[in-house]
């Protein structure tokens, strides 16, 4: 994966790279036609400073007339995982690693599994579109856990361009208390994304 990664960036003319991307701090990459005008487009997430859990995006489109690369956004501190130390010696795996997947209308889902916290945690999926010549959030999902003297469980999936989805919580007695979610839609760029925002729409 990170030899193919590597024949990627050195695919990019030296001009598009806007931000230095060291390649050993390049956790995943993907390739799809995220704008829709039938050219490979690419997308990279890459770690940023040691013991900082998070990290940044990077976004190229197409030339599709020139057949080249171009810088389309850095969005910084959006995406979060463990830290690896992939350009220390004594490096070490790590489940905690987001992920990148291309959905069939070329949409991105960045799944973001979550860091062990005091006491809950929470697994988070992230839908980003390209619209108005941006990347967007487009809809979010999670799994919400603490660890009380029982575990209280708790998801959420809604659309965010539209403000409409479901959802779920449990109750002390194992319950479940299911609710629909309607707020007034945004179109939200990627990099100005409140990640405080769907506990606040779902009630959680």
């Amino acid at each position: 994966m990170r030899s193919m990664l590597l024949g990627l960036i050195l695919l990019l003319p030296a001009s598009a790279l806007a931000e230095p991307i060291e390649t050993q701090k390049i956790i995943t990459a993907l390739t799809g036609d995220f704008n829709g005008d039938g050219a490979a487009d690419l997308a990279m997430i890459v770690e940023t400073e040691p013991e900082d859990s998070t990290m940044d995006m990077h976004f190229f489109l197409r030339d599709k007339k020139y057949n080249f690369l171009k810088p389309a956004g850095v969005v910084h501190e959006q995406v979060y995982g463990e830290w690896n130390d992939y350009d220390q010696p004594h490096y070490e795996g790590s489940g905690i690693e987001p992920e990148l997947t291309l959905l069939p209308n070329g949409s991105i889902k960045i799944y973001l599994p979550g860091l062990i916290g005091p006491g809950e945690r929470t697994d988070m999926t992230l839908t980003i579109a390209w619209r108005n010549e941006a990347f967007v959030v487009a809809g979010v999902a999670y799994d919400h856990y603490k660890y009380q003297s029982v575990v209280v469980y708790s998801s959420c999936d809604y659309d965010v361009l539209t403000g409409k989805g479901k959802s779920m919580q449990t109750q002390g007695d194992d319950s479940k208390v299911n609710s629909i979610v309607s707020v007034e839609g945004q179109v939200v760029p990627f990099a100005e994304w409140d990640t405080g925002t769907p506990f606040r729409v779902c009630g959680d």
